[in-house]
Parts: structure tokens; C-alpha cells; sequence
């Protein structure tokens, strides 16, 4: 902003207000690089083809000039339709520079000559800052979600195994677990347009954080203590280490994120998939058995998914050393 005002005071460009303009539509709505390269191409395309719209409206005699005003009219119409389309910015763009051209009137030549060159350039300065200056990447942002989606992950589950152990158990929900995917789906667009190979490697982590939270809210939500299979949950020997164990995965794959180097993890090798459960089904105790072999079940199902989590996780990187190589 402050280049862009030196720019226009230094030249003493008329209509210079519209550069200024142009840098905070395109650069004060979204942080990202993926995002701002979007939108300032939208905006410089739908320019281009507004300023050609709104300019051929001079060819126009002037003498014509309610002609113009409703070719004026009927065009910013037409335009407008188009903003409900898949390139919906870009046409809003071109609407605007209809406007801006041609609304002043068939004898405003010279003002939209000046509006449509400010508003080019600015926005070229903006896509360069956004690279060079405020590098931002949304998928940096995401991966700075999953970090702090593991960790949460880990405390929730840890809470969880400590309070079943001590028979203090109070349900509780992982709301902010939630948020957290959220932001990140609100992310995706912008991370697939910085690196269109990794969107299938984004969408599959999201989709395996919501089966996670799926399992962790479920067990962390009913009240175990209710259950009628409490006592075989408590009597199962080594499910508090196996637990334990489990949670420190969370931990160490926040670990690995934080340090660019993920280790894949082997559900297999868990103390988790290695318990023998002690009862058997039997017919005088069906209602037990569904809760006792359903957490058995939610915590493996658990280990099962951050497994597959590192197995995703580490194509970020794998991705990000090709680039390198290159």
C-alpha cells in the first residue's frame, strides 16, 4: 500500500485512488498466496474484459448518448448474470469495470484509460507482494492445524484413559477438534491452488481427521460408567498401558510434522491390537458384551486411523522433496 501510494504521489497519476483500491480487494480478504493469485488473476482478467466492454461503448458517437446510456445499461446487466457462475469474482470485476469506463458517460474517455491502467498494474504489485513479501502459504497454515489436531488429539485421549483408570470419569466433547477441521476445509481451496498434486493428499488427511474425531468424541462423550460392561472395561489387564501408548503416537506424529520427517506407524504393533479380551459372548450377558466389545473396538479403530494418518501425512513431504529435487 504505502509502494502503491508513493507510486501514484511520485507521478502524480490521475484516478490513482483506484490502484489503492485494488490492493486491498485483492490482498485484505485473503492471507494466502493460493487465494490472492486466484483472485488478483480473476480480477485482472474480468478487468480486461470490462474495460474491452465498457470501451467499445465509445465507438458510440456522442451525439448517441442515450444509446450509450442503454448499451451501457443492457451490458452491465448481461455481466451481472455472471456472477453467480463458477467465476463469479472475475464477473463482478468486469461489472465493476463497466461502471467505472463507461458510467460517466460517452465524453469520460480519458478518466477510464487511466482507472483501467491502475487498476492492472496494482494488482500485478499485489500478486508480487503476496509472493515476495507475504508469503503466506495455506498449506503451511494446514499443516500447522494438523500439528495442533494431533497434539489435541493426544491430550483428550490421555485425559480420557486417566480419569477410566481412576474411576473418575466425567464425558466431555472435543469441540474444538472440530474448529480445527473446519479452518481446514475453509484452507483447502487455497493449498490446492498453491499445489494442485497434494489436493487428493489434503482432502484424504481431512477425511481421516474427521473419523478420528468421529471415534475420539464418542469415546470421550458416553458416560462408560453407565455401561453395563464398566467392570470387564476395568478388569481387561494392560489396556491402561496400551492406551497410554496409543496417546503418545498422537504426540509423536505431532512430532514428526513439527520436523518435516513423519515415520509411518504400524497399527499392528500397538499394544492395542495384541489384547485378548477375558469374557466371551455368552447369552446371559449380551447387553455387557455390546459395550465392553464396543470400546475395544472404538480404541482399535482409533489406532487404526492414526496409522493411516502418518501413511497420509508423509506424502506431504514426499511431495515437498520432488519440488526440491527439481
Amino acid at each position: 500500500m504505502g509502494l502503491i501510494l508513493v507510486i501514484v504521489r511520485q507521478f502524480n497519476l490521475p484516478y490513482g485512488y483506484w490502484a489503492l483500491i485494488t490492493a486491498v480487494t485483492i490482498l485484505g480478504a485473503i492471507p494466502f498466496v493460493g487465494g490472492v493469485i486466484s483472485k488478483a488473476n480473476q480480477r485482472i482478467w474480468g478487468t480486461v474484459a470490462g474495460a474491452a466492454v465498457g470501451l467499445a461503448l465509445f465507438l458510440i458517437p456522442p451525439q448517441y448518448h442515450w444509446t450509450h446510456h442503454l448499451a451501457f445499461f443492457g451490458l452491465l446487466i448481461g455481466t451481472m448474470y455472471f456472477t453467480q457462475e463458477k467465476y463469479a469474482y472475475a464477473a463482478l470485476m468486469a461489472a465493476i469495470t463497466i461502471v467505472i469506463v463507461a458510467g460517466g458517460g460517452p465524453a469520460d474517455f480519458e478518466a477510464a484509460g487511466w482507472r483501467i491502467l491502475n487498476v492492472v498494474w496494482s494488482a500485478v504489485l499485489s500478486i508480487l507482494a503476496s509472493l515476495y513479501v507475504f508469503p503466506a502459504r495455506a498449506t503451511d497454515q494446514f499443516i500447522y492445524l494438523l500439528e495442533s489436531f494431533c497434539h489435541q488429539c493426544g491430550q483428550f485421549y490421555h485425559q480420557h484413559n486417566e480419569t477410566m483408570s481412576d474411576n473418575t470419569f466425567v464425558p466431555q466433547n472435543a469441540n474444538s477438534l472440530s474448529d480445527l477441521i473446519e479452518k481446514q476445509q475453509g484452507l483447502l481451496p487455497h493449498a490446492a491452488r498453491e499445489s494442485a498434486p497434494l489436493k487428493p493428499v489434503l482432502a484424504s488427511i481431512l477425511s481421516i481427521e474427521k473419523r478420528i474425531y468421529t471415534d475420539l468424541e464418542t469415546l470421550i462423550s458416553t458416560n462408560w460408567d453407565s455401561q453395563q460392561g464398566k467392570e470387564k472395561i476395568g478388569d481387561l489387564d494392560g489396556l491402561k498401558a496400551a492406551k497410554e501408548e496409543l496417546a503418545s503416537q498422537f504426540d509423536a506424529l505431532r512430532d514428526s510434522l513439527v520436523n518435516r520427517e513423519v515415520n509411518i506407524l504400524d497399527s499392528e504393533s500397538l499394544l492395542l491390537m495384541s489384547l485378548k479380551p477375558k469374557h466371551q459372548l455368552s447369552d446371559d450377558d449380551d447387553a455387557s458384551d455390546i459395550s465392553y466389545y464396543g470400546y475395544l473396538w472404538l480404541n482399535r479403530e482409533l489406532a487404526r486411523q492414526l496409522a493411516q494418518l502418518t501413511i497420509t501425512s508423509k506424502k506431504l513431504f514426499l511431495y515437498s522433496e520432488k519440488q526440491k529435487g527439481r
